[in-house]
């Protein structure tokens, strides 16, 4: 085990060296992709300054290049600290639903329970099967083949219209079943599929999460387990099983629903708070959260001194074209070179109002990018 463990973090060194070679700055996207964690962070968790989210931000992106490489490295499992109680959830023999998040090495809960003898069922959306699918089960085979390992393993796609009868079905045959709680990317609600969601509390703001794992639950009478992955200041991965959520059939299915799905974000609040630069969610939860209704009135008074509102909005470079990025709607407004230029240079300019005439200025206002 000691061999495997330094011949690991040898490995984590060298990714390291690798990820800190990258002049991030010059990768295309590069600030557009941190003006969004930028954004959701501080609309979310707005205690974390503003000043510290670039680091975060790379913690992150040094964190996904590990959760990478740990699917990679077949003995990554072996090396799992496993908290909580996992000895009672983790038993093969009876089903359960194991809520995750994508925080830490989030795929090694899969791993580990394959490895114990559970027969798995993993619930992903489209573009996660697309990208991750392959190298998933072709992880799931390299374990069968050295540990001779004869369960069951199957992925199924959160958007098949089939997708709940086949769990269903499969809780029922005693198999387990592994879903992310956050969402993803391509899971993110539509207009059309408002009744597959509920509003929970999460942090500073509601995000939309669907009704499916607490229903699914109710309807198989199987047990939750909320799973939390975290990564150490010592490079080590943690699993954390906490308390199962058993349902409750004196309780209709929608309460047990609601109840739950706000339980889950809880639990999970407060390891996001320890661990905010692991959270892979930072990268796309603006596709969750509800939306901000009502826009500011327009202003009936111009300012004074006219200032860029750096607190709201951002400046970024979207193909080589400038835009402003707005924090509270994420909307995004394609701009000119020279409105660029003269935001950022608003102090050496006599009169902005005849600089930009007085339409344009006055909209600008209006959208409160000039205040």
């Amino acid at each position: 085990m000691q061999t495997t463990l330094r011949q690991y973090q040898r490995e984590l060194s060298r990714c390291r060296q690798r990820f800190e070679s990258i002049n991030l700055q010059k990768e295309q996207g590069y600030l557009v992709k941190f003006t969004t964690f930028s954004a959701n962070m501080e609309n979310i968790m707005p205690g974390i300054p503003r000043e510290q989210h670039e680091r975060l931000f790379r913690e992150l992106l040094l964190q996904q290049v590990f959760t990478t490489f740990d699917q990679e490295f077949l003995s990554a499992g072996e090396l799992v600290q496993l908290r909580g109680g996992y000895r009672q959830a983790m038993r093969p023999g009876r089903p359960h639903i194991y809520c995750t998040y994508h925080l830490g090495s989030y795929r090694l809960l899969t791993s580990l329970l394959y490895r114990k003898g559970i027969d798995c069922v993993l619930l992903v959306g489209s573009q996660a099967h697309h990208q991750q699918g392959g190298s998933m089960q072709a992880h799931i085979d390299a374990l069968r083949q050295q540990r001779g390992l004869t369960n069951s393993f199957r992925i199924v796609e959160a958007g098949n219209p089939a997708a709940v009868m086949t769990i269903l079905r499969e809780l029922r045959a005693g198999k387990s079943l592994i879903v992310y709680v956050d969402g993803s990317p391509e899971t993110a609600p539509t207009e059309n599929e408002a009744d597959k969601y509920m509003l929970v509390h999460f942090g500073n703001r509601k995000l939309l999460t669907r009704k499916g794992v607490g229903f699914i639950s109710h309807a198989a009478g199987v047990p939750i387990v909320p799973v939390i992955s975290y990564r150490q200041a010592n490079l080590s991965n943690v699993l954390h099983c906490l308390d199962p959520i058993r349902p409750d059939s004196s309780i209709d299915r929608e309460t047990y629903s609601r109840q739950t799905m706000q339980q889950l974000y809880d639990s999970f609040w407060a390891y996001l708070n320890q661990y905010p630069g692991q959270w892979e969610g930072w990268n796309y939860i603006h596709s969750f959260l509800e939306p901000v209704k009502d826009k500011p009135a327009k202003l009936n008074a111009l300012p004074i001194r006219p200032a860029f509102n750096q607190e709201r909005y951002s400046l970024c470079d979207l193909e080589d074209a400038p835009v402003l990025f707005d924090r509270r709607f994420y909307e995004t407004y394609e701009i000119s070179t020279d409105l660029r230029d003269l935001l950022l240079d608003l102090d050496s300019v006599d009169s902005i109002e005849d600089t930009l005439g007085v339409e344009l200025f006055t909209e600008l206002v209006d959208l409160e990018i000039i205040c």
